[in-house]
């Protein structure tokens, strides 16, 4: 039993050895709270660190942060020189550029980002086709965003143009399906997501009462 013991001992170590000639030594010393704080200390501050001394982002962090979008940015709209020019939509073409600029501008404010995603947004304007409905693969999503994008230009003859003719896309007695990317629920998403960023009544909570009704009770296929 004990030669038994012996030799399974011998395979552990064995074992063990195999593991330690496959692990990778770690160049890099331990982390350190002092060198962190007293490096965030400098005038310059180190863009490596997010965080300084006292907890917060620190302007070298949010520099290399800017960027870093900046050069994606860059990349991107490189890349949509050869993008389908006719899709219009909110979940793979023009649409969602033109969104992704509004949030940058939301947490930025940045009026070129504004600028950017009204391009965009009137580029999806001059496509839609009436064939869906939803904020994600239909009309509805380039008319909101339009909506939301005039409104902080404080444009508001063609911010309540959009609302207008997106509130007609869909008739409540259509044959559509209740889903999100194709049906009812897309289109309620639109109508909410204006509430939200326009904010107030925009869309009255009769209309939103009335699609969502629509959905309830529509039989189950």
């Amino acid at each position: 039993m004990g030669d038994h013991v012996s030799k399974r001992l011998k395979l552990l170590s064995a074992a063990d050895g195999d593991m330690e000639e496959r692990s990778f030594p770690n160049p890099y010393p331990d982390w350190d709270q002092r060198v962190a704080a007293s490096g965030s200390e400098e005038e310059d501050g180190d863009a490596s660190e997010p965080l300084d001394a006292s907890g917060k982002v620190s302007a070298a962090f949010q520099k290399k942060v800017q960027n870093k979008i900046t050069d994606l940015l860059q990349q991107m709209e490189e890349g949509l020189k050869t993008a389908d020019p006719h899709d219009f939509s909110t979940y793979t073409g023009w649409t969602g550029i033109a969104l992704l600029y509004l949030q940058l501008h939301r947490v930025s404010s940045e009026t070129s980002h504004l600028q950017r995603a009204l391009d965009y947004v009137k580029r999806s304007l001059r496509n839609l086709n009436g064939r869906k409905v939803t904020f994600l693969c239909g009309d509805a999503g380039p008319l909101a965003v339009g909506a939301v994008v005039y409104h902080r230009l404080k444009n508001t003859e063609d911010s309540k143009e959009c609302i207008t003719k997106y509130r007609a896309v869909l008739s409540l007695d259509s044959d559509v399906r209740d889903e999100l990317l194709y049906g009812r629920v897309g289109y309620l998403f639109a109508l909410l997501y204006v509430n939200k960023e326009i904010g107030g009544n925009t869309v009255d909570e009769g209309s939103i009462s009335k699609v969502t009704f629509a959905r309830t009770h529509t039989p189950l296929q």
